[in-house]
Formats: structure tokens, C-alpha cells, sequence
């Protein structure tokens, strides 16, 4: 035997749409959390340009740091204006849907990384370059993965 209970349509367009509303609230805290990552990240990316500059300077021209190596002064200071960059192209594309600054972040990181290769020997810019790597694509695989 079925029974059949008198349904009220109204009843069931709210909870279809509260269900809605809860979908769209996760999207807004992901879209949300992904803005204030790439702020932050940019932030720190402007900040260790800086470091990058001054560890150029004066290990790479000057020797003071370390043995003096102009090559890797130079690999340095190339790395720092990619860093500083990408981090300003982070901060004003944090409100962008579209992917052109990711690309744009994504191809510096790429040319940074193959910088910090060649500059591998000299103070750990085969780190900067993997730091920025990483950087790179996991900004740009995970715009792709919300979008």
C-alpha cells in the first residue's frame, strides 16, 4: 500500500533553495580564501624580492657575504625583479576571475626557475627557483580547479 502525503510546494522550494544558498556560501569562503592566499603570498613575494636584491648586491658585486661571483649578483637581481613582478601581478589581479594573471605569474615563475637553475651553485638560488616553482603552478592549477 502507498500513502501519499499532501505536500507543500512551497516547503520544498525552500529547502531547494537553502541548499542553493549553502552551495553558494562555500563557493563565496573558496573565492574569498583564494583572494586573501594571493594577497598574502604577493606581500611576501615583494618582501623577498627585497631580501633577493640585497643578497645580489652584496654577495654577487661586492663579495661581502661570500666569494664574489658576478654571475650569480646578476642571477640574483634578475630573480628579484621577476619576484617583485609576479608578487605586484598577485595583488592587483586578486579580484580577477580571469586567468591572465596567473598566466602572466605562472610564465615569470617558469623564467625564474630556469634563472635559479643556472644560478644553482651560488647561495641557494636553485631554492629560489624552486620556491618559485612551486609558486607559479600552484597558483595557476588551482585558479583552473575553481574555476
Amino acid at each position: 500500500m502507498i500513502l501519499i502525503f499532501p505536500c507543500d510546494r512551497n516547503i520544498v522550494s525552500k529547502i531547494l533553495n537553502i541548499k542553493a544558498k549553502y552551495t553558494n556560501l562555500r563557493d563565496e569562503r573558496r573565492v574569498i580564501f583564494m583572494r586573501v592566499t594571493k594577497l598574502v603570498i604577493g606581500i611576501l613575494m615583494i618582501v623577498y624580492s627585497v631580501w633577493l636584491f640585497i643578497q645580489g648586491l652584496l654577495g654577487g658585486f661586492l663579495g661581502i657575504i661570500a666569494d664574489k661571483n658576478m654571475l650569480a649578483g646578476i642571477l640574483g637581481i634578475l630573480l628579484c625583479g621577476l619576484f617583485m613582478a609576479s608578487g605586484i601581478v598577485y595583488i592587483s589581479t586578486e579580484n580577477s576571475d580571469g586567468l591572465g594573471g596567473d598566466i602572466a605569474g605562472f610564465a615569470m615563475m617558469i623564467v625564474a626557475r630556469i634563472l635559479g637553475f643556472f644560478g644553482g651553485t651560488y647561495a641557494g638560488l636553485i631554492w629560489t627557483g624552486i620556491l618559485a616553482l612551486i609558486i607559479g603552478i600552484g597558483f595557476f592549477v588551482w585558479h583552473l580547479k575553481t574555476r
